[in-house]
């Protein structure tokens, strides 16, 4: 009779386990699905050069660390970074932008991933292509919304390291 019961309580622990799994594993797919959504958003943006699109995929108080330049805080200092970005890209048009990300974790309302861009311009005067690629790093914070948004970035273009 105890090895009925135990059986059966055993059983029952199986399906609570199983139950938590399978919330746990739906939440996981809905936060890679919204995750996947930012992703879209950012390729779109970044082809089109649309700089106010892409300043709405940051937090309020995002972070952006790029080689040789002071980190960009805050809305505001994203705003001036983007509107640099923009006088900028007046100059070449984007033929080319992916990213190849390797791990994306999700935990909770947080998550980070990592993994790598490449992309590639053409001047408007004189045609000339530039290529770019190199290494991102980035913690995303989920919205009231839904919604997923970078909070913190770190991009490190691949370009040869100077001889010593």
């Amino acid at each position: 009779m105890l090895r009925i019961v135990l059986f059966v309580v055993a059983l029952g622990m199986i399906a609570f386990t199983g139950a938590c799994q399978s919330k746990k594993s739906q939440n996981d797919q809905e936060a890679l699905a919204g995750i996947e959504e930012l992703h879209r958003r950012d390729i779109a943006a970044s082809k089109a050069r649309d700089y106010e699109t892409l300043l709405s995929l940051w937090t309020d108080n995002g972070v952006l660390l790029l080689p040789g330049r002071k980190p960009i805080v805050g809305k505001e200092a994203l705003k001036a970074y983007t509107d640099e970005q923009t006088e900028i890209s007046r100059t070449y048009k984007i033929t080319k932008y992916e990213h190849r990300w390797e791990e994306i974790k999700v935990i909770g309302d947080w998550a980070f991933e990592w993994g790598f861009y490449e992309a590639e311009a053409e001047m408007i005067k004189g045609g000339e292509i530039i290529r770019d690629q190199g290494k991102l790093l980035r913690i995303l914070r989920k919205q009231k919304d839904g919604s997923w948004k970078a909070a913190r970035a770190i991009s490190q273009n691949d370009q040869p390291a100077a001889e010593e």
